[in-house]
């Protein structure tokens, strides 16, 4: 009760004013609730709670600094977060308030928004001992307003580059880098984020640097990024158009290509699958994703398009959304050689056919040519007979 006092005062605190670092020791959300179910626990069972309180806290100094370093290193969050290597010019905006200068070893509250203003300024936020991001030159970023006792953080790219350093072994979704059109997960080691705006939408260079990443946009998905691996993403303004390029290594993308209705004629059972299409997103190579409302229906329309390095069409699948009986499914080719290459096949095919049709009718007569005469044969013997 004492921690959850403790907390709500200090981020109260946090969102008016920011505090310093030295103002509140960072570990006490989770020593203090350690120590104090450990007192009552004690004290439940022996009916001596103040003895054995005295024997916690001789024991707590036995262990000293040492243990109180421990407990930080163990934990992954501060409860909130803390400015550190400031240069330059720095600004900070609480949540509801007005921009103003960031202070060194100072913390603020989740859902503040950072800025760096001019070539040489330069920020770290610090998110726990081993998870920071760090801000060079023109550059602004939020990050999310959230419970104090969450045990997630996220970030929000506004604009310039960020470098994200996270520990090698972050548990699963921890941590996060939000965009309009996507959202990072699971980054483990170093990542890199440049967001700028453009005049019908915005764009994104995602590079994973070292260890690991995943993206997770509508419609597509990339379960893993690399150490060295880059894409970028444009998104239009009205969300309507997401497009994907290929800048360093190979990316496998999942693209979504809507539901599809299977019957199976052993026990007769329906059953509605998603189905996805794996494209390698090389240098070069791009995918676009077309979304619009339909005339009729509350269901998208999604158009799914990827293209090879040398921007020739290679897929296109249309559907709409969790509507499996409106789904067009993988379309034909549109260009024009496709098309007189599609019609040539066709043709041979059809030849291929109607050979095989007269082979087939060929010996069909020969047969019957040869049951017949043999059945005449039988009549005779029979009329001899």
């Amino acid at each position: 009760m004492k921690s959850l006092i403790r907390v709500i005062a200090v981020s109260a605190v946090a969102a008016t004013f920011g505090v310093r670092a030295d103002d509140f020791d960072d570990s006490f959300f989770d020593s203090e609730e350690s120590s104090g179910e450990t007192g009552e626990e004690s004290g439940g069972l022996d009916g001596s709670g103040e003895d054995a309180g005295e024997e916690a806290g001789e024991e707590a100094d036995g262990d000293g600094e040492i243990g109180d370093i421990k407990r930080i290193q163990e934990r992954i969050f501060y409860l909130l977060p803390c400015c550190s290597g400031i240069e330059g010019s720095v600004e900070v905006m609480l949540p509801g308030g007005e921009w103003r200068a960031a202070e060194e070893n100072r913390r603020y509250a989740l859902g503040a928004r950072y800025r760096t203003v001019g070539a040489d300024a330069r920020l770290t936020l610090k998110f726990g001992p081993e998870a920071e991001v760090i801000v060079k030159g023109d550059a602004s970023f939020t990050t999310r307003a959230q419970r104090l006792d969450e045990k997630v953080r996220s970030i929000g790219l506004s604009s310039g580059t960020l470098t994200v350093k996270l520990s090698d072994q972050m548990p699963t979704n921890s941590f996060s880098v939000t965009a309009p059109g996507f959202t990072i997960v699971n980054p483990a080691g170093e990542s890199r984020y440049t967001y700028s705006r453009l005049p019908d939408g915005d764009e994104a260079i995602v590079r994973c640097v070292t260890k690991t990443l995943s993206v997770q946009g509508r419609h597509f998905s990339v379960a893993s990024m690399r150490a060295a691996n880059e894409i970028r993403i444009r998104t239009s303004q009205d969300l309507l158009l997401t497009a994907l390029y290929g800048s360093r290594g190979d990316v496998m993308v999942k693209l979504d290509q809507g539901k599809v209705q299977t019957k199976d004629f052993g026990t007769g059972e329906t059953k509605i699958e998603a189905k996805f299409l794996d494209w390698k997103l090389s240098p070069l190579t791009s995918v676009r994703i077309h979304r619009a409302q339909p005339a009729l229906g509350r269901n998208m329309a999604v158009t799914v398009m990827t293209f090879n390095a040398n921007s020739e069409l290679k897929n296109r699948c249309a559907f709409a959304e969790d509507t499996p009986e409106v789904n067009s499914g993988e379309l034909g080719p549109t260009s024009k050689k496709e098309r007189e290459e599609l019609a040539k096949r066709a043709a041979e095919a059809a030849a291929a056919m109607a050979a095989e049709g007269t082979d087939a009718e060929a010996e069909d007569v020969d047969e019957a040519e040869d049951s017949g005469s043999g059945d005449e044969d039988d009549d005779i013997d029979d009329d001899l007979f």
